[in-house]
């Protein structure tokens, strides 16, 4: 009976331990990045909606070495506050094995939705690249593109 009580505590503690460990390629939600100490960057940015019924909010945020980036659709309720009615993450960033850090981020609104352009330099080589990232109008949908600046 004392080998097996062993054994289970140390299957249980092997288990534990393992919670902080992330697989390359991990993709990151974002809910790791709710708290002020990783985001970086907020901006509201432009409207969507055929009434104009809510506006774009781009959110940046720093962690291991790298950026994440999320674009979000938000709308105010009765009392002004608002709220998230989408979030997407941007794929091509949002994991740990991207190693893309941005910088000079903007956002401009455009008649179909918001562009979000930045410097991106890659972990993987030392070429400086532009991103832009054209989002909406439908809820989700964005286009990524990476241009070589040199």
């Amino acid at each position: 009976m004392m080998k097996t009580t062993a054994a289970t505590l140390l299957a249980a503690l092997l288990t534990l331990s393992g919670n902080g460990a992330h697989a390359l390629g991990s993709d990151y939600t974002y809910d790791t990045f709710k708290t002020a100490d990783a985001v970086s960057w907020v901006q509201l940015c432009g409207t969507w909606g055929k009434d104009h019924q809510g506006t774009y909010r781009v959110v940046h945020a720093d962690q291991y070495a790298q950026s994440f980036l999320y674009v979000q659709w938000m709308t105010r309720d009765a009392n002004g506050g608002l709220h998230a009615e989408h979030t997407v993450a941007i794929a091509e960033l949002d994991n740990d094995h991207a190693e893309i850090a941005l910088t000079d981020l903007t956002c401009r609104a455009t008649p179909r939705g918001i562009v979000v352009t930045a410097k991106a330099s890659s972990g993987h080589d030392d070429k400086l690249r532009r991103v832009t990232i054209e989002v909406g109008p439908t809820a989700g949908q964005y286009r990524y593109r990476a241009q070589r600046t040199r």
